[in-house]
């Protein structure tokens, strides 16, 4: 549940007598370019708080989105490339992580040593692929699932924290296979489903063609990995279908894996993978309908077929360490689905893989370097101040039952706050060797080290140290299974987080950000994990009845949001995140009064009262432009929703908002106490 998101009576000040504010003065914090003064906050207060930013902004050429986040990102991304291109990294000793992260990178910018190497480091796995037999299969998917876990064949397979034993990890299997963003993209009628398809087979054509095949056999194999996946696609669930933790959850025995797919080796299968016998007793089959599916379509098509998919799979999994005729193809597709106009210069390129591979060794150098032990400690404070506003929410809070509030309570005081900044225990990258002259072999080792950690995990206990995201990273986080929030350092930055601002916008910043993963615990996934993290609902059916009829009014509100781009919103897809950044705005706002009241409330700065700012600073970190494609697909198959809506849709359902910027009825902005929701 990442964040890339009214029972207490509260002080507010008097209606401003204005809906049209005035200019303000300078200020570092909210920078009065942003604003468009000519928009009333009252009309569209997306526009009036981010107008200006968004005329003044183009997208790059090379990113779908350009965004407070991108903004981040970007700078985070100059200050990990100034890391990986310093000599502490590349002079280190051989065999040193230091040096593991240079030579990672240093061979990832060499192209033409990529050119040179070509596909070489792929050939054994291509050499096994072709000398294969059915039976050969399960090892085929073990080795493809470990050198391309991002694009690998058939289904998911990793492990899990047991959701009915949170103490311990275990095998899960799941659906999979799938190389457009979700099933729809195969299955949908509409022009533009039909123009991304073409665009695919024309990609996997090309593909196919540069490894060799004559032009009718590449064709033949592009309509074959098309209509294998489309298969595929039909026995998979929506996306909005996924998020039921209980029905995505059926844990079983390896005989039933056997009999839900009978003609596929599972034994082999993770054998091969690295799984020990141990953990084949007990191994969470997510959607088993899904396999059941596989095993099907295993049984009844070709072996040919299923070489040319394994074949794709295999290739496509190195990205940027392939030759550039292969990113050049990539990128034609990435270009139609996305609608980007170039690719990304090679050094950023170069610095998000060794990110994806060797993160947390970059990380210790970028947290020693950018980020202030004081900016964890005023991160910590403010997580404990929305903490006890949630603490005095769930004790008054209409929906929840005295059974329910307590145990609501007791989830609460378990929740795990102290992964703030950066691990305490640093990830030991000792068994990764990487050789500066072949990147291909560089990434294809990083993936095999990755996956041999997770599976390594499982029929263990829980590690409760672990990261799931680097410090660097500009998210946050909360698991359900864990019951903890994780807020890296890199999104500790303006206009997130300021060491320099007033508390207003460092509330209406990352405040927003925190309640809002805490509130996580409580939405419609959240409240069927109990404190421990064990899939165990905290409400009773009765208050869960009365949580849903909330929630459904944001789902509705949610339904009823169409985009720029023609498409509405999926209510039941973004519930959980469209929750969650009403508590979190709901969360942080009253933690903000509860310190004005005991520190005493601020006079108006740069022309804005304190409340006036706090909504601002939470417009600021949601502004972004964004390309018709990418916001297509980000509708279709992200349960974020879009950014205008999120602060559109979101602060009209607070009657604080309505105080702070003067909106009545009759402005746009407007929404009647009948038609609000109020979840918090």
């Amino acid at each position: 549940m990442s964040f890339s998101r009214r029972t207490a009576s509260l002080a507010v000040l008097p209606l401003l007598a204005l809906t049209v504010l005035p200019a303000p003065a300078a200020s570092d914090a909210l920078d009065p370019a942003n604003f468009d003064h000519a928009v009333s906050p009252g009309a569209n207060f997306y526009d009036y708080a981010v107008g200006g930013w968004r005329r003044t902004h183009a997208i790059p050429g090379d990113r779908t989105s350009w965004s407070a986040f991108d903004e981040v990102e970007h700078t985070n991304e100059l200050r990990v490339r100034e890391i990986l291109e310093s000599p502490e990294q590349t002079l280190a000793p051989v065999g040193s992580e230091r040096r593991k992260v240079g030579d990672f990178y240093a061979a990832c910018t060499d192209v033409d040593d990529i050119e040179a190497n070509g596909l070489a480091s792929l050939q054994p796995s291509l050499a096994a692929i072709a000398a294969s037999d059915t039976r050969d299969l399960p090892a085929l998917f073990a080795r493809e699932s470990a050198e391309s876990p991002d694009n690998a064949p058939g289904f998911s397979f990793g492990s899990e924290q047991d959701p009915r034993d949170a103490t311990h990890v275990i095998a899960a299997v799941g659906q999979g296979g799938l190389t457009l963003p979700t099933r729809d993209y195969y299955l949908a009628s509409d022009a533009r489903s039909k123009e991304i398809r073409a665009a695919y087979v024309r990609y996997v054509r090309r593909t196919f063609t540069l490894l060799g095949d004559d032009d009718a056999a590449a064709a033949r194999e592009a309509a074959s990995v098309l209509a294998l996946e489309t298969e595929l696609a039909r026995v998979s669930r929506s996306p909005d279908a996924l998020r039921d933790p209980f029905a995505n959850y059926h844990p079983m025995p390896i005989a039933r894996l056997d009999a839900l797919a009978p003609s596929f080796g599972w034994r082999a299968y993770f054998r091969d993978s690295g799984m020990a016998d141990a953990a084949l007793g007990h191994i969470d089959v997510g959607q088993p309908e899904f396999v059941s599916g596989l095993g099907a379509l295993l049984r009844s098509e070709p072996l040919a077929r299923w070489k040319s998919y394994l074949r794709w799979h295999e290739v496509t999994g190195g990205g940027p360490a392939l030759p550039r005729a292969f990113r050049d193809a990539a990128f034609a597709f990435t270009k139609n689905l996305y609608g980007l106009t170039q690719q990304p210069p090679r050094a950023r390129t170069c610095a998000r893989a060794a990110d994806s591979a060797l993160g947390f060794a970059i990380g210790k150098a970028y947290v020693a370097k950018y980020f202030p032990p004081a900016a964890r400690e005023r991160s910590r404070r403010e997580i404990a101040s929305i903490r006890a506003a949630l603490r005095a929410d769930i004790a008054t809070i209409s929906w929840m039952s005295p059974q329910t509030r307590a145990a609501a309570l007791r989830k609460l005081a378990k929740l795990s706050t102290l992964k703030v900044g950066y691990p305490d225990r640093w990830r030991d990258y000792s068994a990764l060797t990487v050789e500066r002259g072949d990147f291909l072999g560089d990434v294809l080792a990083a993936h095999r080290f990755g996956f041999a950690r997770d599976v390594a995990k499982i029929g263990k206990p829980l590690d409760r140290s672990d990261w799931g995201l680097t410090p660097q990273t500009v998210n946050a986080y909360y698991d359900p299974s864990m019951n903890e929030i994780v807020i890296p350092a890199g999104i500790l930055e303006k206009p997130f987080f300021d060491e320099d601002a007033d508390d207003a916008v460092n509330f209406g910043g990352i405040g927003v950000v925190i309640g809002h993963e805490m509130t996580h615990g409580y939405d419609d996934q959240g409240s069927d994990f109990d404190g421990d993290g064990n899939l165990h609902p905290i409400v009773t059916p009765a208050d869960a009845a009365r949580f849903r009829k909330r929630v459904a009014c944001i789902v509705s509100q949610a339904d009823a949001y169409a985009t720029t781009v023609g498409l509405h919103l999926n209510g039941k897809l973004v519930a959980g995140e469209a929750t969650a950044a009403l508590g979190g705005l709901t969360l942080a706002y009253r933690a903000m009064e509860s310190s004005f009241a005991a520190n005493g409330r601020p006079a108006p700065l740069d022309g804005f009262t304190a409340e006036q700012r706090y909504y601002l600073s939470f417009a600021q970190i949601w502004r972004e432009n964004v390309r018709p494609q990418a916001e297509r697909a980000q509708v279709l198959s992200d349960p974020h929703p879009v950014a205008a809506y999120r602060v559109n849709g979101t602060v009209s359902d607070e009657p604080e908002f309505d105080t702070a910027f003067g909106v009545k009825p009759g402005d746009a902005m407007y929404r009647s106490p009948a038609k609000r929701c109020a979840v918090w």
